[in-house]
């Protein structure tokens, strides 16, 4: 979640405020006045000076310690801040402001239970208090209370309808609420009031969830533009190029991010993604290494390693990666795919048809027919085989391969006319397949096609060396 206090704070007049225990205004007294004169000069460091030897003479002035607390929150000591503050209110001073003030440092301090408790304490005193409501309801969305927080902003949209923080913090809720175009709404509307960056981000992740890519990117061009050490602003446009297939500018992305922020994650992760789809697996492996070292463990994860191990030819580690994918989350069909692919390379037929099935039994796709296919050809089963390649082809009808192993499998079933059909068909879409000349070939001499001859010779001239022994056999010239 992205934290940014967007209004200022200002002191309170220490004049309005008479400490109770003598009576006395402490802006009378030169040392307090002097150090109130510092902070609004902004000399913060100065002033907390000033306030500390004036604390140093009356430890228990709650003016005193409130206002120090204010030097502290702006040089971002929210611990030191958050000490004063609740002394302030332990000797007295019970408003509504240095219980805001205690609820912006819980809430900088990530302490969001506390923070609410105390933006309610604020609002006790004054109830319309649209900077309580505001980061009270900030403070529930980083407790994942986002109905709770949408109705506690929308209340402090009503108390002060051009308070920009509000739409900010509001569209950061509609999206977790999956509202993005309420959220893409209320960006739109911050941006109106204050051409902040940290909006422009928002509205880029708005617009992603929307569809519209080209807009989101331009979001995140601006944020970049800005502020180029925001690592999450490479991070999500990386992510947008990615999906759009776009995986060098995606690549380039995650570089970048990681250039900002060495130990983002995911950025490895998605640094990975990019390099496994331009088939720079080697490059990719330490990439999905690092992202897991990091904690990104997730089936997906593990599988995608797994993959890029198999385009790598290392199929034990790959197997480990595919087993662990599975063990994290047993319907995704693409683990058993790869696996089955490994088995089928080891001749373990019955093993590859297993995987073949539970993949098919989570998603139909046309490779774990094609796949499981060729296991039972191999495996003699030629009609089971036609069964799944008939499967295949229901799904992609111009899948070549399928094509020309139903052909091969109705050769030896003796279906010789459908087999003609498919290895003609295979032959027009791939004219450089040496195995569909030959088996064509086969089917030719089978059926007493003079032109036979010639589909064994160009299958072997196109480099299928089976070929050789038939026409050898066959006697052809």
């Amino acid at each position: 979640m992205i934290k940014k206090i967007i209004f200022s704070v200002f002191i309170f007049s220490a004049s309005f405020y008479y400490c109770q225990n003598s009576g006395e205004s402490s802006y009378d007294d030169p040392l307090f006045a002097a150090a109130y004169d510092k902070y609004e000069k902004k000399l913060y460091k100065e002033a907390y000076e000033g306030y500390s030897a004036f604390l140093r003479k009356k430890p228990n002035d709650a003016a005193a310690l409130y206002n120090r607390g204010l030097c502290s929150y702006d040089e971002t000591d929210y611990k030191s801040a958050l000490r004063d503050f609740r002394s302030s209110t332990s000797f007295g001073r019970k408003k509504d402001d240095v219980y805001y003030m205690k609820g912006l440092c819980n809430y900088y301090l990530s302490q969001y239970e506390a923070a609410v408790h105390d933006f309610d304490s604020s609002l006790i005193y004054k109830p319309r208090y649209a900077e309580a409501l505001c980061y009270k309801g900030a403070s529930l969305n980083e407790l994942f209370k986002y109905k709770e927080a949408l109705a506690v902003l929308n209340e402090a949209n009503a108390a002060a309808p051009d308070f920009e923080s509000v739409y900010y913090f509001r569209n950061i809720t509609k999206y977790y609420l999956k509202d993005y175009k309420g959220s893409l709404e209320d960006c739109n509307k911050a941006l109106a009031l204050k051409n902040y960056y940290e909006t422009h981000f928002w509205k880029g992740v708005a617009l992603i969830e929307l569809g519209t890519y080209k807009e989101g990117i331009t979001e995140y061009d601006t944020v970049i533009a800005h502020n180029k050490k925001y690592a999450k602003a490479y991070y999500n446009r990386g992510l947008a190029y990615y999906d759009l297939a776009n995986y060098t500018k995606g690549l380039a992305d995650q570089i970048k991010c990681l250039e900002v922020d060495p130990g983002y994650a995911k950025a490895y992760y998605m640094k990975a993604l990019c390099l496994f789809y331009l088939e720079r697996y080697k490059e990719a492996e330490p990439d999905f290494n690092a992202a897991i070292e990091l904690g990104v463990i997730d089936y997906e994860h593990y599988f995608f390693r797994g993959a890029n191990y198999y385009e790598l030819k290392k199929n034990d580690l790959a197997l480990a990666d595919f087993n662990k994918s599975i063990e994290l989350y047993k319907n995704y069909d693409e683990p058993y795919y790869y696996r089955a692919q490994i088995r089928y390379a080891e001749e373990d037929y019955k093993g590859c048809i297993e995987d073949c099935d539970k993949a098919l039994a989570i998603k139909k796709k046309y490779l774990s027919y094609y796949t499981r296919g060729i296991a039972r050809y191999s495996l003699d089963n030629y009609s089971g085989a036609v069964e799944d390649y008939n499967a295949a082809l229901a799904l992609k009808n111009d899948y070549t391969l399928a094509l020309l192993e139903r052909g091969v499998a109705n050769y030896k079933l003796a279906n010789h006319s459908v087999a003609m059909s498919d290895l003609n068909t295979a032959i027009k879409q791939d004219s450089k397949s040496g195995r569909a000349f030959y088996y064509r070939g086969l089917v030719k001499v089978k059926t007493n096609d003079a032109t036979g001859c010639a589909d064994l010779k160009t299958s072997l001239n196109l480099g299928y060396s089976w070929a050789a022994d038939e026409i050898k056999k066959n006697g052809c010239k």
